[in-house]
């Protein structure tokens, strides 16, 4: 009787720790990914589409309980019993990670190493268990023994829904700010993932775009304020992608980006501005411009000043190498066009 307790102990604990990953998988750490999901499947049903978006909860619990099912096949098939239980999960965990890899383009995103390590690994895994299972034990110490052995492979079970899951920190980011442009939150779209040091060129993109349609006078020109606050992985493409919005504050953008001050020097028109965008007005000093410095003389000579602070710091270290250099004056500067200018362009 009581090693029926003992048993019937461990099944509830294998189940609760799988069931709390599991929803915890879906729930939180595959949010957008699931979301974005949903589009691609239900693009020409809308009605259903977003009531799974609206019901992220449900979804994720009803996904849960199916993943839960997939252990009773599991057990019928693998019979493991005792410190080998957890084994009986093999395939729910299979199920979980299936599920959740969708690289944005394809709902299976996985590629063909990944399956094949996957397949590899829960393969030799059952026949360890196997192995395991066919051996004589001693009753000293069954309890702990029971519970760690468990432990053990539940913990493996997880690592291999992760492996064969989306776990791409930058797709589900660009993921999250898709939804956040689509829904117009341009200001909170821009502070997500702000400090991050990765970035690609479509998360690069989607930033512009939300500068460019921050309220701003003239329209766009939030790019020269904004632009070079944020990691910019690929400055090339994205100077391309924004001249094909064919716009004159895209355009000016795609000067800064290229590193070309000249052009953006002979295109922008200064009327058009208040107050010139700090980006804007440190390319100006850049190329010494005397018309910016006449027609905002405050706002030159300050920029001016940070310049000369920037090229004084610069000559400290002009014997170094230019990544130490870079390095040496990140911290003060890399916010500045100043910085992406030397180092970056």
């Amino acid at each position: 009787m009581e090693k029926k307790s003992c048993d019937k102990c461990i099944r509830w604990i294998c189940g609760i720790l799988f069931a709390a990953f599991a929803f915890c998988w879906l729930y939180f750490f595959q949010r957008e990914l699931l979301w974005a999901e949903n589009r691609f499947l239900f693009s020409e049903d809308n009605g259903l589409r977003i009531w799974m978006f609206n019901h992220h909860f449900l979804v994720s619990l009803s996904l849960t309980a199916i993943a839960l099912l997939f252990a009773i096949p599991g057990r019928l098939m693998f019979r493991f019993k005792k410190g080998l239980y957890a084994c009986n999960y093999l395939l729910s965990a299979a199920f979980l990670g299936v599920i959740t890899g969708y690289d944005g383009v394809n709902v299976f995103g996985q590629d063909l190493t990944v399956w094949i390590v996957s397949g590899a690994f829960m393969f030799v895994l059952f026949l360890i268990c196997k192995i395991v299972a066919s051996v004589p034990k001693s009753d000293y110490n069954d309890r702990p023994r029971t519970l760690a052995g468990n432990l053990l492979i539940l913990s493996l079970l997880f690592s291999i829904t992760s492996y064969l899951g989306n776990t791409d920190e930058n797709l589900h980011r660009r993921l999250r700010m898709e939804q956040m442009f689509n829904e117009g939150r341009y200001a909170e779209l821009l502070e997500y993932g702000r400090f991050e040091e990765e970035s690609d060129p479509e998360i690069d993109f989607l930033r512009a775009k939300a500068m460019f349609d921050l309220e701003a006078t003239p329209k766009g020109s939030g790019l020269g304020d904004m632009l070079f606050r944020y990691t910019i992985s690929d400055p090339k493409a994205l100077s391309r992608s924004l001249r094909k919005m064919d716009n004159t504050q895209t355009y000016l953008a795609s000067c800064l980006l290229n590193g070309d001050v000249w052009s953006f020097r002979d295109s922008i028109n200064l009327d058009e501005y208040k107050t010139l965008p700090c980006y804007y007005m440190q390319a100006l000093v850049i190329a010494n411009d005397s018309l910016a410095a006449v027609r905002f003389p405050k706002q030159f000579r300050d920029e001016k000043e940070y310049y000369d602070s920037f090229l004084n710091d610069l000559d400290a270290v002009s014997g170094e190498k230019t990544q130490y250099r870079a390095n040496s004056t990140f911290i003060k500067y890399h916010e500045s066009y100043f910085w992406f200018y030397t180092f970056k362009r």
